[in-house]
């Protein structure tokens, strides 16, 4: 747990004197230990062939500054009041889900990428809204991270839901109003369920847990995308993606959410989480049969 006692003591600290170190963090990675530097520049190069290498390092060199404040402003996020939230960014699409929601009488799924700070998004559509938030995660590797991750997303009264378990949630409480939060990005596990369609220009698994939701519940889908305005702010646009998934198949609830996630990137490539070894799985043969 030692980890833990690091996080928390780090958060402490006011955050410009975060960013101060996050600065000093950046170059330290992209520099010195050359944190997943080749995994980052093969990421960049399969997802942007027609960029050249000097684009490749700008971006490199912009994610690196990105990944370290998105770090130093998530370990903060326990010192924030709602208020801050709302201060440090701006949402729209409400009237939307209201609109998806029949004026909030049925929940929501919200799907998000790991670009600009998706741990501040959810608290912001809370502080905006009034929006019940339950955020859907697989448990970390580390258990002190995991512990502080978890306390970071139930405060202000959300709930956070393990993988593994969210199907009885959403059956036990399918009648309340909440936005189920899935960072749905992430490389598949080897017993999930999976769709392999082209995203970044090259073959990528996703895991269809999302849709079977979807479609089991007919729950609208909102696509959660947060650009970076400047250090330590943000805009949240909610975008309604699929509005009655019960008369869709999951691939094309899944493609929905997929075409979003690229074009978000495309928009802003240095906030992606490039560092990730997203595409590690190589497709099989048969794909999607």
């Amino acid at each position: 747990m030692m980890t833990y006692w690091i996080y928390r003591a780090i958060a402490l600290i006011p955050l410009p004197v975060k960013y101060g170190l996050s600065t000093a963090a950046a170059f330290l990675l992209q520099r010195v230990f050359r944190y997943r530097a080749a995994v980052i520049d093969t990421n960049l190069r399969n997802a942007f062939p027609e960029r050249d290498a000097a684009w490749r390092q700008d971006t490199a060199s912009r994610f690196y500054k990105q990944f370290t404040d998105v770090t130093m402003e998530i370990l903060h996020s326990s010192q924030m009041t709602l208020d801050d939230f709302k201060r440090r960014v701006t949402v729209e699409g409400l009237d939307q889900l209201d609109r998806l929601t029949e004026h909030r009488s049925r929940s929501v799924i919200v799907l998000t990428i790991h670009l600009g700070n998706w741990e501040w998004m959810m608290h912001a559509a809370n502080a905006h809204g009034d929006i019940p938030i339950d955020p859907v995660y697989r448990r970390l590797h580390n258990d002190g991270a995991d512990r502080f991750a978890y306390e970071v997303r139930s405060r202000f009264g959300g709930e956070p839901i393990l993988m593994e378990k969210v199907a009885r949630n959403v059956l036990k409480h399918r009648r309340r109003f909440r936005a189920l939060v899935l960072v749905a990005d992430q490389s598949p596990g080897e017993r999930d369920k999976v769709y392999w369609t082209d995203w970044l220009n090259q073959p990528t698994a996703f895991f269809t847990g999302p849709a079977t939701i979807a479609q089991l519940t007919d729950f609208p889908v909102m696509f959660a995308r947060c650009q970076r305005k400047s250090r330590g702010h943000y805009h949240l646009s909610l975008i309604p993606i699929v509005e009655t998934p019960g008369q869709l198949t999951e691939e094309a609830i899944i493609e929905a959410y997929v075409r979003a996630a690229e074009e978000t990137i495309r928009d802003e490539p240095e906030s992606f989480l490039w560092s990730n070894r997203r595409w590690k799985h190589e497709p099989p043969t048969d794909r999607n049969q």
